[in-house]
């Protein structure tokens, strides 16, 4: 009994021992193991990534992207990155800033209220982002995320054209009339446009108002025919009068098809009659 206690300890002994100097070896005799080396850079960039989310205020995020955009240039420059890290960070920095910048200019679409300023700054942040590039020149921003830039591009060029037609209410001859109601009311049926309260009352009241400064254009015509002492006969007869007949028979023929109702024009016949009858009275005497 006493000799295999004596082994048994022998044996523990032995086993602390070799511990004791794996341990000794592994903390006091074995070099310290280098750390693995990171490029300050990167890590500067990537807190700069990680500040997107922190923030909900879109000029704040535009301000990280214009600042994080300026450091990997300068970091380039500098040759704190690589070719390849430079790249790398290109690209992580648009795929988190360019999905907050059309989803907020999308949203903005769906508002009823479209202000200039805020399309002048959409049109100003797309082409900072489109000024992105990687370092062999190539545009950064993805084929895609291009394609719905330039859906934000087209939309704001339409509701421009789309306001400035709606400010063409004079009436311009029939053939005009036409094509700018029929523009106005494609305009009004847009996607998008169709979200902006102002332009589509505009838009839709295009009609009536050409309707207006048709009537006031033919009233102006027969009113013309009072001012026979300023012409020749001739030209009364052959010019003044089937100029005024040609416009007050339009009207009542087009009318109607052309803006949705027609003013009674009896009257401007009666009236140009009347000035017709006065005329000839001045000419003959």
């Amino acid at each position: 009994m006493r000799t295999t206690s004596k082994i048994i300890i022998l044996a523990i002994s032995i086993i602390v021992a070799i511990a004791a100097v794996m341990i000794y070896a592994k903390t006091q005799v074995e070099p310290p193991v280098a750390s693995k080396h990171t490029n300050q850079y990167n890590m500067d960039l990537n807190l700069c990534f990680a500040s997107f989310a922190e923030v909900d205020d879109y000029l704040q995020e535009d301000s990280i992207f214009s600042v994080t955009s300026d450091r990997i240039s300068v970091f380039a420059q500098q040759n704190k990155l690589s070719t390849a890290e430079v790249d790398k960070n290109t690209d992580a920095l648009l795929k988190i800033y360019v999905p907050l910048f059309l989803k907020r200019s999308f949203n903005r679409f769906l508002l009823s209220d479209w202000r200039d300023d805020d399309h002048n700054y959409m049109l100003s942040q797309i082409v900072a982002i489109r000024e992105v590039c990687h370092t062999d020149g190539s545009m950064a921003v993805s084929s895609s995320a291009s394609d719905s830039l330039s859906i934000i591009e087209s939309i704001i060029g339409r509701y421009r054209k789309a306001r400035t037609l709606a400010r063409q209410t004079q009436f311009r001859g029939v053939a005009n009339a036409q094509s700018v109601i029929s523009q106005a009311n494609q305009f009004a049926k847009d996607p998008w446009l169709s979200h902006c309260s102002n332009l589509v009352n505009s838009l839709r009241a295009m009609k009536s108002n050409i309707a207006q400064s048709h009537y006031n254009y033919i009233v102006g015509q027969v009113q013309q025919m009072t001012q026979y002492r300023y012409y020749s006969q001739d030209y009364y007869d052959n010019t003044i009068v089937p100029h005024v007949d040609a416009a007050l028979t339009e009207y009542e023929k087009k009318a109607a098809a052309l803006y949705g109702t027609r003013r009674n024009v009896d009257d401007l016949w009666a009236r140009a009659r009347s000035y017709y009858n006065d005329a000839t009275d001045y000419y003959e005497n």
